[in-house]
């Protein structure tokens, strides 16, 4: 019996709630899940989980079995991360997540330059906006901006974002340029989904702050769509600048109101709650700082640039 392989399956129909969800964490079929917790139930005497239609809820057994389990993964992950470190190896793999926008423009040259530097570790990519618990996903590490809302974890702040009202000059053309941030009112809003900003948002310039109407004329759930609707020129949108610097230098995008700003949006990294830092992750962070560091609109913060200045993973 793959006696830690059990444990590993129970902890997951626990944390996730029910076999399904165990069996797509671990990558398995329900049926093998099922057999595992049986096999664990055989072997210990006692009845684990009450399988109900909702999913799966722990016996005063299984609570006593699920917190000695953990205890139990989580030496093995410290002794795996120990001669990870003393032998100095990255491979293996570590699973991301992180925002579509950061998914999509960022990590990508993340993922890149750790295989170039570490051909032994395998990255896989979840993009997903949604707010996860990274333990019951599996997941090693994640990145949030905004918000990081009540999922599970240990949080670090790493960075600011920087972000601006764009349009297209043919819009603006049409509409009219805003030369007060009243003027905004005047402007179709393209809103992202998760996005507070449905009838108005804050200005700053200098030390004055103030909250201007907006009116909202669509509102999506995708990046993709977002500027889909802006570059057809139904309407304007808040965008970080890391995401449309270009658009702006090459002329296909115009901010809007440049001397007024817009409150900084904060980037965390979300750790699971017993996460250790292994080789696999310090590599990663490692690039990630450095990539972060260069791209204009992002502003690391000091804990952060410490990461990045220190010796990577060999």
């Amino acid at each position: 019996m793959d006696t830690m392989g059990a444990f590993e399956s129970y902890v997951s129909a626990v944390e996730t709630g029910s076999l399904s969800g165990a069996a797509r964490q671990r990558k398995m079929s329900q049926p093998a899940v099922s057999q595992q917790i049986a096999a664990l139930e055989t072997l210990y005497g006692v009845k684990l989980l009450h399988r109900e239609r909702s999913g799966v809820r722990m016996t005063q057994a299984g609570e006593i079995l699920y917190k000695h389990a953990v205890i139990i993964l989580d030496e093995k992950e410290t002794l795996q991360v120990a001669l990870e470190t003393m032998m100095g190896n990255v491979a293996g793999t570590l699973t991301v997540t992180a925002t579509m926008s950061i998914s999509q423009h960022l990590l990508g040259n993340v993922i890149v330059q750790l295989a170039e530097q570490h051909p032994d570790l395998k990255v896989v990519l979840r993009a997903d906006d949604r707010v996860l618990n990274l333990a019951a996903e599996g997941v090693d590490i994640g990145i949030r901006v905004g918000k990081i809302g009540n999922g599970d974890g240990v949080v670090q702040k790493i960075a600011t974002l920087t972000t601006i009202h764009v349009a297209t000059p043919a819009y603006l053309d049409t509409h009219g340029r805003p030369e007060t941030p009243q003027d905004l009112i005047n402007l179709d809003y393209i809103q992202y989904g998760h996005e507070a900003d449905q009838i108005a948002t804050l200005l700053s310039s200098g030390d004055r702050t103030i909250q201007v109407p907006i009116k909202t004329g669509l509102t999506a759930q995708l990046p993709d769509l977002i500027f889909q609707a802006l570059y057809s020129n139904l309407g304007y949108t808040k965008a970080p600048q890391f995401l449309i610097s270009k658009a702006i230098k090459n002329g296909k995008l115009e901010e809007i109101l440049p001397d007024w700003r817009i409150p900084e949006i904060d980037l965390f990294l979300v750790f699971p709650s017993r996460e250790t830092r292994s080789p696999r992750i310090m590599a990663f962070l490692k690039v990630l700082m450095g990539i972060l560091e260069a791209t204009e609109g992002i502003k690391l913060v000091a804990s952060a640039r410490q990461l990045f200045q220190s010796k990577p993973a060999k």
